[in-house]
């Protein structure tokens, strides 16, 4: 988790700088509001879009992966029996595991989704219009 930490910090900086060399910003600036208020109201708003999207798959990567945890530490969990029934080929565990991931997987989905709308002001207002 630290490394995919470390790569959601890095993509926070590299937006965060692209997004401070815009023109808005720039006027944002010029008219005295104060840098605080800039960062976090106007700059960090349009940051957050690229940043929910990644960490959302680095979520569902956590919990794809947490197979491969459980197998070398032999802890008792999901992974460690979704291992033994591929060694029994225990089908109906198998298939309830598949399926409990993929409903994860979309249940993320839609949470990430529902987080764009929540950040990104232009898809209220699509929202909005198609009502």
């Amino acid at each position: 988790a630290i490394f995919q930490i470390a790569l959601v910090m890095r993509l926070v900086r590299s937006e965060m700088l692209e997004v401070m060399r815009t023109d808005y910003i720039r006027f944002a600036r010029a008219r005295g509001i104060p840098k605080r208020k800039i960062f976090f109201r106007h700059a960090l708003k349009n940051t957050l879009l690229p940043v929910i999207t990644i960490t959302g798959l680095q979520i569902g990567g956590i919990i794809a992966f947490s197979i491969v945890t459980e197998t070398v530490f032999q802890w008792p969990g999901m992974g460690l029996l979704f291992i033994q029934a591929v060694q029994f080929a225990d089908i109906p565990v198998m298939a309830a595991y598949l399926c409990l991931i993929s409903l994860i997987f979309v249940v993320i989905n839609l949470i990430v989704d529902l987080l764009y709308l929540a950040v990104d002001p232009r898809l209220k207002s699509d929202a909005a219009s198609k009502e």
